[in-house]
């Protein structure tokens, strides 16, 4: 019946859960793949991982500021998620129709709206690789493409100039995700199939470390060619010039960054200014080029990542400022970081402690950064 079944639903996350989760949630496609391969998975069943797919001890509570998911909840966002992507062409298009009984411009902005409200409450972790593609466009790009990729895999290794590189980050990627754990395993085959392939598609570019784990965490929502589309837009879309061999992209948005710390909470900018930490790109460049995918705790970059997909690069700042806010935000915190050491570890690694999830967004919903104090930032930077 329907009360049992929704006990067994509510079962499933809890502690012992959790790992059932994240095995079902990854294995499912990584069968798949590894099948059509002709290969075998083997997982390492001894082991616990957390809901995520990352093993961890079994007392470690590194993560027990994540609050247990509400199952009705989650299957009521998964619905509306399904409902909006089933019809995603037409629901788009509602934007551009002008309405009967409405105003023309209200109807642009609830349409755009009602995207980021749900981007922003989270992605149904079902849903999320589809969503991603979606709101970034790769898919219309794979479609257009449909060969592309089967190419660059087919490409020789020896014409691959990169592929050294490649080869010395795929053990640093995650080893503590049960899909990149194994060398030679699928996730790391596949890992190094799609920055292989994005090398050969940008030559300019070619590879940079932050990418790997950038893809990394793709691959654990998609399969591999959907992760290259994803990277390509990243790439062309959303961090322009951030992987390009002068990192003009990032150079010039940290000190972007640096002027909204600067009209967003003068105290910290002086503290920064004080212990020599002034320069964001000190913390900013690990932040940015990985979107935060070494930075925070799963958890919170998972639904960092349903945000910068929907709502571009200026979701990296928010998130930045509201870093710097939960570490250094008040005398206390900030007399707790008294010299440079101390500063930059604490905004690498922001403490658990500081780091709760429910309360990380809503202050970072909270910041009182408008989309023209970008603009004044930007026009300041120009003329400086």
């Amino acid at each position: 019946g329907v009360s049992s079944a929704s006990h067994w639903l509510a079962s499933v996350f809890s502690e012992r859960g959790e790992r059932i989760v994240a095995k079902l949630m990854f294995v499912a496609s990584l069968l798949y793949r590894t099948l059509e391969k002709g290969g075998a998975l083997q997982m390492e069943d001894d082991i616990p991982t957390d809901r995520f797919g990352f093993y961890r001890p079994r007392k470690d509570d590194l993560y027990r500021g994540i609050s247990v998911p509400n199952v009705e909840l989650i299957r009521k966002r998964e619905n509306k998620w399904r409902k909006m992507l089933d019809a995603w062409d037409s629901w788009m298009k509602k934007k551009h129709k002008k309405a009967k009984h409405f105003n023309f411009i209200f109807i642009i902005r609830l349409a755009g709206e009602q995207v980021k409200e749900r981007c922003l409450k989270g992605i149904p972790q079902s849903l999320r690789g589809m969503a991603y593609q979606y709101l970034c466009g790769s898919q219309e790009r794979r479609k257009a493409n449909p060969v592309l990729y089967k190419q660059f895999l087919s490409t020789d290794d020896v014409e691959c100039p990169w592929l050294d590189s490649i080869d010395k980050d795929l053990h640093r990627t995650f080893p503590e995700h049960f899909l990149f754990r194994s060398e030679k395993g699928q996730g790391q085959s596949e890992l190094r199939n799609v920055l292989k392939a994005f090398s050969l598609y940008d030559t300019t570019i070619g590879f940079c470390q932050p990418m790997a784990p950038i893809v990394a965490t793709l691959l654990m929502h998609m399969p591999e060619e959907e992760a290259f589309w994803c990277l390509v837009m990243i790439c062309e879309k959303y961090l322009v010039g951030y992987y390009s061999p002068g990192l003009e992209g990032i150079k010039t948005d940290g000190k972007l960054f640096e002027r909204l710390i600067k009209m967003h909470n003068p105290e910290i900018a002086a503290h920064l200014v004080k212990y020599g930490a002034d320069d964001p790109l000190l913390y900013v460049c690990e932040w940015f080029t990985c979107i935060y995918c070494r930075s925070l705790p799963w958890n919170i970059v998972l639904r960092v990542l349903d945000m910068f997909f929907c709502d571009g690069v200026k979701v990296l700042f928010r998130v930045g400022l509201t870093i710097l806010d939960v570490t250094l935000g008040s005398p206390e915190k900030r007399a707790r970081c008294s010299d440079l050491l101390n500063i930059i570890t604490a905004l690498k690694s922001p403490s658990d402690a500081v780091l709760q999830e429910d309360m990380f967004f809503l202050q970072m919903e909270q910041l009182k950064i408008r989309d023209a104090d970008f603009v004044k930032a930007h026009l300041a930077l120009a003329i400086s």
